[in-house]
């Protein structure tokens, strides 16, 4: 007995069944948030010398807070500052307050050996009389702006309990304190960042609530019934929760799962889930229209619509999992597939229960009309593509050749801070950093010494520093700024490492900055860490793996597809479909990207989208392909056209859906997501209209001999 068959005669077991895993699926479901993890920090790969430096100097990178006040500091209140100061001694994980007002009075307290002294000194007098190195560390040199820096009792990497950053947890309470002292000032770091990130996040869930309406709309106009509407909205909130329940696994595995992947994964189980209603309700609707009888309908639409989503559903979930492949993103990889299998699962067994046991009563009498192929627009558009195969084929294939270069080629960049709303605080912080005290301010090159060497050579290791080309100053054993001197040493000490502090002259991601580490690195006895070495490393491992993971997902794509069709012909059209509007896509989203949003097209635009449009690309090649497979007794002339008339309009109305799930992304105004959402919407409407209406049929009629 056939597995469709069995789920038809057993669909009361099957729906009983499905009803008590859902209903276990709340709890985990409801604990999703705790995984998620809202860091910008770049992922460090393993081994690499950023990665190593990050690790000798663990302990020296607490999770650290920068105030930005944008008073003068020779104006201000004193007494305020020492007030806010001990309010935010007083909260738990802060460990010291640094700003001018207090590293000066420290001063004050060993030259006047008194503290009473000295504290009536600093409020009487201001911070005149402060050190220049103070000033230059705390204050802009318009003396417009200056910095206080919270540090907390543990480092940059430590999370609590709900997964977040001490210093996000705290963010908060810290920026109600200030604000009793201080009116204009931004508060910035990892974990103010991270805090409004999560805000805006739970701002934009409207984005998703509205496209559950639009794909409820677009499912009725598709299948003329406005039952299946709400069928869809039923299996779309199923497979919300399987996503949740996927998000909570993974984080019990791995202990966080990154946020983005949330957006994405919610975007995709929309998308697939809406996709696959639609193709196995709407098989069931054009076997009533073809004359057939309910039970007969019932068991074709079962046997052939849900074999090919559950191919379909296992090319997705199989290539999606290959994320796990990107050091980084791994979360991404276990959280895409779990959540799919899981999702085609219940679409191939419960849907199937739910036309077992309801049949036409899901559909409306109305959409039960006869069917007519040859007046069908995709039958026109097949037809013409079949007869035109050469010139169709030839077209688009020289039209996508120069994209395709592009694609491989295409500028990108590592600054994710660069697809930030700018009107976050934490966001105009960082400006204003730049702005007034420089780009690599925030941005130091750590550089460690990694063998055992005598003063000495430390002193000649500082000359060799701060004679590279590109730095500017440094801080280390024997060097202070540009200058070297003495009885320093032990105070860059970690166990057995020594380490320096390297300031650049340029932009922590521009070419000359990495061409300054690249000087660095020269030295044999040196390891650099910090942002421009960890995007040096970054680069490095990405144009290995990258190849890599492109290679592997079109091989899985295409064992696959050629497997499960026993055939050569397809894998080659549907992969050469897919890619060329990827290419196309890329070209339009890097001239949007730079023309209209005003961003640089952030480095993982491309291989995500290949990743995620080479899955859901090919899964509608296997609808059209089950389709023309089933008619290719007719012959090719034929059989296309007519398969094309069967599938088009429901395939089609997929990749408008589709669309539209993962183009809701660019409604939410974070960079990346705004790039990720439009290249989504680009890619999917090209493949849909032109890739499957004159492409495809072009291909199979050309390869027609090619088994």
């Amino acid at each position: 007995m056939q597995i469709g068959q069995w789920i038809l005669k057993h669909r009361k077991l099957v729906i009983i069944v499905w009803i008590g895993i859902l209903i276990l699926s709340i709890y985990p479901a409801m604990k999703y948030s705790n995984y998620i993890n809202y860091s910008q920090q770049q992922n460090l790969y393993e081994n690499t010398q950023s990665a190593q430096v990050q690790k000798i100097l663990s302990n020296q990178n607490n999770d650290t807070v920068i105030v930005v006040v944008n008073n003068n500091p020779y104006k201000e209140n004193i007494t305020k500052i020492f007030s806010l100061t001990k309010d935010l001694s007083n909260i738990p994980n802060i460990s010291s307050i640094n700003s001018i007002f207090t590293d000066y009075l420290k001063i004050l307290e060993i030259a006047f050996k008194n503290d009473t002294l000295a504290k009536e000194y600093i409020i009487a007098h201001g911070i005149e009389g402060a050190p220049s190195f103070l000033k230059q560390r705390y204050i802009s040199k318009d003396n417009s702006t200056y910095l206080i820096f919270i540090f907390f009792n543990v480092t940059s990497n430590y999370r609590n309990q709900q997964g977040e950053l001490i210093s996000q947890h705290l963010y908060p309470e810290i920026k109600t304190i200030i604000a009793k002292y201080i009116s204009n000032f931004y508060i910035t770091g990892q974990g103010p960042i991270a805090y409004e990130i999560s805000q805006i996040s739970s701002s934009s869930a409207f984005a998703f609530g509205l496209i559950y309406v639009v794909l409820a709309i677009t499912v009725a106009i598709t299948l003329y019934t406005y039952k299946a509407s709400f069928l869809s909205l039923f299996f779309a909130s199923l497979s919300t929760l399987i996503g949740f329940v996927g998000i909570f696994i993974t984080g019990i595995l791995l202990g966080s799962v990154d946020y983005v992947v949330n957006y994405t994964l919610t975007a995709v189980l929309l998308g697939i889930t809406t996709d696959y209603l639609v193709f196995i309700l709407g098989r069931f609707r054009e076997e009533l229209r073809t004359g057939k009888s309910e039970e007969e309908a019932k068991k074709i639409a079962v046997n052939k619509a849900t074999k090919a989503v559950l191919i379909s559903g296992l090319t997705v979930g199989f290539s999606l999992l290959t994320f796990s492949f990107i050091p980084g993103f791994l979360s991404w990889g276990i959280v895409l597939a779990i959540s799919i299998f899981i999702t085609v699962t219940l679409m191939v067994t419960f849907l199937p229960s739910l036309i077992g046991q309801f049949g036409k009563k899901l559909l409306s009498k109305s959409s039960l009309k006869e069917l007519k192929d040859q007046s069908s627009f995709f039958y026109k558009t097949a037809d013409f593509s079949v007869k035109r195969k050469v010139i169709v084929a030839s077209v688009i294939i020289i039209l996508a050749l120069p994209s395709v270069y592009f694609f491989f080629t295409v500028p990108t960049t590592y600054n994710f801070n660069a697809g930030l709303p700018s009107y976050l605080d934490s966001v105009k912080g960082i400006n204003l950093i730049e702005q007034k005290f420089g780009a690599n301010f925030l941005y130091p090159v750590y550089v460690v010494v990694k063998a055992n060497v005598s003063e000495s050579q430390l002193k000649d290791i500082a000359n060799y520093l701060i004679n590279v080309n590109g730095v500017s100053e440094g801080y280390g054993p024997y060097l202070n700024g540009n200058q070297i001197v003495n009885n320093n040493v032990t105070q860059f000490k970690v166990g057995n490492y020594y380490y320096y502090l390297i300031y650049l002259n340029s932009d922590p991601y521009s070419s000359d900055a990495m061409n300054t580490v690249k000087a660095i690195r020269q030295n044999q006895l040196l390891l650099t860490g910090g942002l421009t070495s960890t995007v040096i490393d970054t680069m490095e491992i990405n144009s290995l793996y990258y190849t890599e993971l492109e290679v592997i997902i079109t091989v899985a794509v295409a064992l696959i597809i050629g497997v499960s069709f026993r055939s050569l012909k397809y894998p080659i059209i549907s992969i050469s479909g897919v890619f060329i509007s990827i290419s196309w896509s890329t070209v339009l989203i890097y001239f949007i990207s730079k023309s209209i949003l005003g961003q640089q097209l952030i480095y993982l635009i491309p291989i995500i989208i290949f990743v995620i449009l080479m899955s859901l690309g090919n899964d509608y090649s296997v609808f059209i392909i089950s389709r023309i497979e089933e008619n290719m007794d007719k012959g090719i002339e034929i059989g296309v056209p007519l398969s094309l008339s069967r599938t088009g309009k429901i395939i089609t109305s997929l990749g408008i859906i589709l669309a539209l799930s993962l183009g809701v992304l660019m409604l939410i105004p974070i960079g990346f997501l705004q790039q990720l959402g439009i290249v989504f919407l680009i890619s999917i409407f090209i493949d849909t209209f032109i890739i499957r209406n004159f492409y495809f049929p072009a291909m199979v009629a050309l390869l027609k001999k090619l088994r």
